[in-house]
């Protein structure tokens, strides 16, 4: 495996990761492997967090309502959806509620079908069945996997002896057009509800990481 083949992995890898918070209920599993990561990646901020959890919400029942509340109870009071059109199509008051937009909305077609032309098959993933049965590709999570997908094309590429110019500008483009246009507001009303800070700390490193990919291919374009 070349360099650029791997590097290419590992940042499929993070994509991956961050998609699995929030596609996923917590579980013993996942709090496992975010302590691994927050170990390796040695996260200053992530760890009081996580013994905080270990000590107040042990079985995870408390962060399990939270997961509901921020992403799935509109009439919780802290419902903040994850989903592109409805964020980008908001209504923001200073001091007021905020109006949360429609779903279904252009980008939403738009990503469907940028999804059916890469061969791209959100059903595939292992998520929450209520998320699945909702079906909106544009999910963070279904965004983050898409990335994830198109850095592992990437590697095949690269390989295979092919170019992967055509692939990284995909993800380019998809950063561009899409995460990097709506993750930042999604953290933004995130902020604004009462919570653990668990999520938002992964909301926060998907806004990151997504910043700083774009940065990276349009400097190699």
């Amino acid at each position: 495996m070349s360099g650029k083949e791997g590097i290419a992995l590992e940042r499929a890898a993070a994509f991956e990761f961050l998609a699995g918070i929030f596609l996923k209920e917590p579980s013993v599993s996942i709090m496992n492997e975010v302590k691994i990561w927050a170990k390796e990646g040695k996260e200053p901020e992530m760890l009081p967090l996580l013994e905080n959890i270990d000590r107040e919400d042990p079985d995870l029942t408390g962060l399990t309502q939270e997961y509901y509340d921020l992403f799935f109870v509109p009439v919780s009071g802290r419902f903040v959806p994850p989903f592109e059109s409805a964020i980008r199509g908001a209504v923001r008051q200073d001091g007021g509620a905020t109006k949360f937009g429609p779903y279904w909305g252009d980008t939403t077609v738009k990503l469907a079908a940028l999804y059916e032309r890469t061969q791209f098959h959100p059903g595939r993933l292992a998520v929450f069945e209520p998320l699945r049965q909702l079906n909106l590709p544009d999910h963070v999570g279904l965004e983050l996997s898409f990335m994830a997908y198109l850095c592992r094309l990437e590697a095949q590429q690269l390989e295979r002896g092919l170019s992967a110019k055509l692939i990284r500008k995909i993800q380019t483009d998809f950063l561009q057009e899409h995460l990097r246009e709506w993750v930042g507001l999604w953290v933004n009303d995130l902020e604004k509800v009462p919570q653990s800070g668990y999520y938002l700390y992964f909301a926060r490193q998907a806004r990151d990481l997504c910043q700083e990919e774009t940065q990276v291919l349009l400097k190699h374009a």
